[in-house]
């Protein structure tokens, strides 16, 4: 049976997901809402990510999702006051700062020193900055974006939105004039409008029929491993450039994160089924070992999870390919925290200018 028809459903409760809800309910306060998500609140990609915020961008396409998805964030979090985590100094590390510069998207950064650097690191003291090195200071911020989703869910619930955990979309079709939808326990619904937003689980789902064969979508092992020292309450965040890869002091959890480029593709979407192999502990010890003499710190603890990636690297937002009124947004790339906003706006605002 269905019942009554939602102005909009959103499948899918990590962090496009939920963007997508509260940019809705924003402009359309009145609207009927409905989430649903397989699980619980962030149990996908976005519940394992830190959340980090950084200035830059690898193509003009990146650039205008990180632009756009800040605004998007400071109007939710003014003046930085995130659930958790914090604003903090960026200290970039590069023998390449024309390119650093290039893929700025707020400004310049400005030039600082490794004694700058190094003195904020007390809970690094073998941390060290080659003199071929050019140190960058940036701002930026991180915050796990559990928390953040949580505080979204909350704010959702609120204002009258139904987040239906446990329930998976198991089929989309088009219906007569609304789109139709068949939940796992049998029951259908209704919508003038829908999000499909499941991060990798769209690559093994049926539901990914729905969107065109472009772009190609594999899926991508990620690895953050918890370094044993606890940060201090003034340590930056220090990006590696050349590595892309970065140390972040999660001081309420009391450990540092560094987070690398797992290079292990189409690999199922199953948070148990993932480990942390040989090759990425390689990996991670071979761009380590260029920063900290004699030895670097022990490693106490990692996070495995995995994120969908487009065959150009960026998130995308379309249009479904067979049923009128549902946007798929997706790809995160393992940036969909700082790109998800602007994905989920764009779908939203599609949505509501040609689905009435």
């Amino acid at each position: 049976m269905t019942d009554s028809i939602h102005d909009l459903a959103v499948i899918g409760a990590g962090v496009m997901g939920l963007s997508a809800a509260f940019i809705a309910a924003r402009s359309n306060p009145r609207d009927r809402i409905v989430i649903f998500e397989r699980e619980t609140v962030g149990a996908g990609a976005s519940g394992f990510a830190p959340g980090i915020q950084i200035n830059i961008g690898r193509n003009e396409k990146e650039r205008s999702l990180f632009i756009r998805g800040s605004k998007i964030w400071r109007e939710l979090y003014p003046d930085g006051r995130w659930p958790d985590g914090r604003n903090c100094d960026v200290f970039w590390l590069t023998r390449h700062p024309g390119e650093l510069a290039q893929m700025n998207c707020v400004g310049d950064t400005t030039p600082s020193t490794s004694f700058a650097l190094t003195g904020r690191l007390s809970s690094l003291p073998r941390f060290l900055v080659p003199d071929d090195m050019a140190v960058m200071l940036d701002r930026g911020s991180y915050c796990p974006v559990r928390s953040i989703l949580q505080d979204l869910a909350q704010r959702l619930k609120a204002g009258g939105i139904s987040i239906c955990e446990g329930t998976s979309i198991e089929r989309i079709w088009q219906g007569p004039s609304r789109i139709l939808l068949q939940a796992s326990d049998d029951t259908e619904r209704s919508a003038k409008r829908a999000i499909l937003a499941i991060g990798p689980w769209l690559q093994g789902s049926p539901l990914r029929a729905h969107l065109a064969d472009e772009p190609r979508l594999r899926v991508k092992k990620i690895v953050a491993l918890h370094l044993a020292a606890r940060p201090t309450a003034n340590c930056p965040m220090i990006a590696l450039f050349d590595d892309y890869a970065f140390l972040i002091p999660m001081i309420e959890e009391g450990y540092w994160l560094f987070s690398f480029t797992s290079q292990e593709w189409d690999v199922r979407p199953d948070a148990g089924g993932l480990q942390v192999s040989s090759d990425d502990l390689a990996r991670a010890t071979a761009i380590l070992a260029k920063w900290f003499s004699p030895d670097m710190p022990a490693v106490a603890s990692a996070r495995v999870f995995c994120d969908c990636y487009s065959d150009d690297g960026v998130p995308f937002s379309r249009p479904a390919q067979d049923v009128a009124g549902l946007y798929v947004i997706g790809g995160g790339a393992g940036n969909g925290f700082r790109f998800g906003p602007a994905c989920a706006e764009e779908a939203i605002g599609s949505l509501y200018s040609h689905h009435r």
